[in-house]
């Protein structure tokens, strides 16, 4: 039996976190089940799973939509209250029938060592990460949340060599210097959502969003920071077809001509995605993807608005020299044994230079409280088109990040990862090989990161947890090869992916 989770009920999206939904992502993957997962993050009223998960284990039954549900009632003891708002609930609940509201703090401190680091003035590294996260329901059809988060690191001599590059910390934003070596810096989220009938849902916001099924995406991904966006969800033919319209504004970093304010600004862009997404049969869905980069601004100044822009039907503008458009094919399988097939394929028909790139992998999660994923991406290597066109004016990416995949173009990649959780431990282990191009030296390059960590899940509600963890990395050039062994711990409430392994 198919059902909606929750019925027509709360319009919150699912976080975009890989390994806080895998319990999640195992009842969407479930044979009989017909959730769209391909555009995320998921929306609650779109979920349609099956309610035969017996082969999930008590643990993971147990935290299956977890974060979805509504919090029971406080106990009124202080001490009863100060223990369910720590290791079980929201720490702030108030629910009058008709309006659900939650709050909760969020940390990230983080403390370690790089062991490779024998420079006789190296610091210690650290981050210190304060913030809040706020969601609420009024009534059936409308939600929201906003999250904001404050932030002082040092960190490993790669991604501090990444930071002082682009100005940005990966995922996050600007930065400001703090102290010597470190780095201060803010991140802010939110959106509403809204949904006027169980087929149709509405957002505007400043997140994040990612395509596809595996852990990296070709086609749009959460690896830049946020953005200010506007988006339609459209459900049809008996919900065996989704429809998504996103429209965003990006900016690159680097300076307008200077004008009336004290601080000139920087140059915009503008992003249409279409993406549609068809459930085929129990067993295939096929997702088809267009995205448009256009262009804003030139040397002179603003240009008027193109209105095509704003248009529900894919209109392939990229192939010219006033836009660039991207076009894919995302497509998973589903096996009756617990296992998905997953791959896209993404191509840039320009006159002058043709790009394409693919992304192949595979899922198991047959075995209670196990995931096993192995993915291969690779982009074609005679790329000046897909990151650099038009004095960056409709370049694919935001904030000097990829919109994409981290390591942007000319690369091959394998990556592989397990995880295993039972009841609160939990456990990740992942290797990334990658040959690629270094945009510093532009040299071939080859990359090796080994990243594992062991927690223990303190509340479940907000993903509130303990982690020891290693992250072993080496890149290797003809010319010279840096390596890192980074070793920590942390406590933090992680609701979103920040991606370290490039």
């Amino acid at each position: 039996m198919v059902a909606s989770v929750g019925g027509f009920a709360q319009q919150q999206n699912l976080p975009l976190t890989r390994e806080f939904n895998l319990v999640n992502n195992k009842g969407f993957h479930d044979f009989n089940a017909s959730t769209h997962t391909a555009f995320q993050p998921i929306i609650q009223s779109q979920i349609r799973t099956t309610d035969e998960l017996n082969w999930l284990s008590d643990s993971e039954k147990k935290y299956f939509l977890t974060y979805l549900t509504k919090a029971d009632k406080k106990p009124k003891s202080f001490g009863g209250w100060l223990n369910q708002s720590f290791f079980h609930q929201h720490f702030i609940v108030v629910d009058t029938g008709n309006f659900y509201l939650t709050i909760d703090p969020m940390i990230n401190l983080e403390f370690g060592e790089d062991l490779e680091d024998k420079s006789a003035k190296k610091e210690k590294i650290y981050t210190n990460t304060r913030g809040a996260l706020v969601k609420g329901n009024i009534g059936s059809k409308f939600s929201f949340q906003t999250a904001f988060y404050e932030n002082q690191a040092f960190t490993p001599n790669y991604i501090s060599n990444f930071v002082n590059e682009t100005g940005v910390m990966p995922g996050q934003g600007r930065v400001k210097r703090f102290k010597k070596t470190g780095y201060d810096f803010a991140y802010s989220s939110a959106y509403i959502s809204y949904s006027p009938s169980k087929h149709f849902n509405f957002q505007l916001g400043n997140d994040k969003h990612f395509i596809g099924d595996g852990y990296r995406s070709l086609l749009l991904s959460d690896a830049a920071t946020n953005y200010p966006y506007l988006k339609a969800t459209v459900l049809f033919a008996k919900d065996k077809l989704q429809f998504t319209k996103l429209h965003a504004d990006l900016t690159n970093l680097e300076r307008r001509k200077a004008g009336s304010v004290p601080e000139a600004l920087f140059k915009r862009k503008s992003m249409s995605t279409h993406y549609v997404n068809w459930l085929a049969t129990k067993w295939l869905n096929i997702g088809l993807f267009e995205n448009t980069i256009w262009q804003t601004e030139d040397s002179t100044g603003t240009l008027p608005f193109n209105f095509s822009q704003l248009n529900p039907i894919p209109v392939l503008n990229g192939f010219s020299k006033n836009a660039n458009s991207i076009i894919g094919l995302n497509t998973k399988i589903k096996l009756p044994f617990k296992l998905v097939i997953y791959n896209q394929l993404v191509y840039n028909g320009n006159t002058n230079y043709i790009h394409s790139g693919f992304q192949e992998g595979i899922i198991f999660y047959g075995v209670k409280n196990l995931t096993v994923q192995g993915e291969f991406n690779t982009m074609g290597t005679y790329d000046p088109i897909y990151y650099k066109r038009n004095d960056n004016y409709q370049t694919n990416d935001h904030y000097n990040q990829p919109l994409a995949h981290p390591l942007g173009n000319n690369f091959n990649e394998v990556i592989g990862i397990i995880n295993y959780k039972y009841k609160r431990y939990f456990t990740q282990v992942k290797i990334n090989f990658a040959d690629y191009v270094n945009a510093s030296t532009n040299e071939d390059a080859k990359l090796t990161t080994l990243q594992a960590h062991l927690g223990f899940l303190i509340n479940p509600k907000n993903n509130l947890s303990f982690l020891i963890g290693t992250t072993n990395r080496t890149e290797e050039t003809t010319t010279f090869s840096n390596k890192t062994n980074y070793v920590y711990f942390s406590i933090q409430t992680s609701l979103r992916n920040l991606y370290t392994d490039f």
